[in-house]
């Protein structure tokens, strides 16, 4: 079955570098300080929807035991690659699962769920299957740190056209409003070749009022909620960093 980044996954990178530089070089020093303040014992961590799995290895480059999980195949390819080149096979896990099934044995310390992963998961229910597979995952008081995209992002991310030259690679995402709290990225990779790939992503606006209550019924406690625009400038917040407690009875 292909999943959303599968065509994608080869061009991801470059894809990111076109805009100045690799989302983890943004995000990790919010991360890193998050699980000092509210995990400061973990050593075992899951890192959920690696995609091409740079966070996976920063994060054991920091000495973490990591577990990375991807649904798509073409994703942890690159991951795999990635891990290998970096010398890193010992202190990595690849697993290839839906996280909305997740069951990881043994438990982890804490779960790490970035780059608006949570976002695509737009079906009715799918929030609740993430987090009680992140619970079973947990140990009691085990925390999950996830990000969230914020209206701001989508109007300023999620809005019409965006062209992006990637080297020889040219990818254009074109962006639709399916619903309310629905957005879809049409996404045509042209290669130097000629040849064509598609992709499609949609992803969901999840708001604190849902997220909150699922939390609460999933068996978890909001530790921190950290509003922020990683790309700089003093506008809006266009992300969230949440951190979530799995209640320890």
């Amino acid at each position: 079955m292909a999943h959303a980044y599968d065509e994608f996954a080869p061009y991801f990178d470059a894809w990111q570098e076109a805009f100045g530089g690799a989302y983890d070089d943004l995000i990790l020093p919010r991360l890193s300080e998050l699980l000092a303040r509210h995990a400061p014992g973990a050593r075992r961590v899951a890192d959920l929807g690696i995609g091409t799995g740079s966070l996976v290895i920063a994060l054991a480059r920091r000495g973490f035991e990591v577990v990375g999980v991807d649904v798509s195949r073409p994703m942890l390819a690159v991951a795999r690659g990635k891990v290998g080149a970096a010398g890193l096979e010992h202190a990595v896990t690849l697993v290839e699962a839906d996280i909305r099934d997740l069951a990881l044995e043994p438990r982890i310390d804490a779960a790490i769920c970035v780059y608006t992963v949570v976002n695509q998961l737009a079906e009715d229910g799918d929030l609740d299957h993430l987090l009680a597979g992140v619970h079973r995952s947990l140990v009691p008081g085990g925390v999950f740190v996830f990000e969230v995209n914020l209206p701001a992002a989508y109007a300023r991310f999620w809005s019409g056209l965006e062209t992006v030259q990637a080297g020889a690679i040219r990818i254009r995402r074109t962006h639709a409003r399916l619903a309310a709290n629905l957005v879809e990225a049409r996404v045509t990779i042209e290669e130097a070749d000629g040849s064509v790939r598609h992709d499609r992503i949609v992803q969901r606006a999840y708001e604190a009022t849902e997220l909150e209550p699922a939390l609460a019924r999933s068996g978890f406690t909001v530790a921190d909620v950290e509003r922020f625009d990683p790309f700089g400038g003093a506008g809006e917040p266009t992300k969230a960093l949440w951190v979530a407690q799995r209640r320890r009875t």
